[in-house]
């Protein structure tokens, strides 16, 4: 009666997401198979570490730059026009979004709302 210690190969960072399908996704080159682009993310966060000073020149509606910085540690920073990083993103899309940048994808964040130190956001492609 001995148990196997949870198994699972100890790797406990989260796989790219499966390709989402894209319906009748425009003329935006490539025609892939079955109409599925694993980097068309569309989803709703809060962004961490925000700064208070680059906080105060956003509000609801600003759209941000979202930029990978290799690290380590790796992160996605979300930078305003000027480069001033905001915040920083965490996804659980966030390795898919990652593997899309390094292949010349790019992404935004819209900024929903901000209340106190806190911003929710938008992360999508540009």
């Amino acid at each position: 009666m001995s148990g196997s210690g949870g198994g699972g190969g100890g790797d406990w960072r989260p796989e790219p997401k499966a390709p989402v399908p894209v319906p009748n996704a425009g003329g935006n080159g490539g025609g892939g198979v079955g109409g599925s682009d694993p980097c068309v993310i569309d989803e709703v966060t809060s962004l961490n570490s925000v700064s208070p000073a680059a906080l105060r020149n956003v509000g609801a509606g600003t759209l941000l730059n979202v930029v990978f910085v290799a690290g380590p540690p790796q992160r996605l920073v979300a930078q305003d026009a000027s480069g001033q990083i905001v915040g920083s993103i965490t996804s659980r899309s966030m390795l898919q979004i990652i593997e899309c940048i390094q292949n010349g994808r790019r992404y935004v964040v819209e900024v929903l709302g901000i209340q106190g130190g806190s911003c929710q956001v938008r992360v999508r492609l540009a």
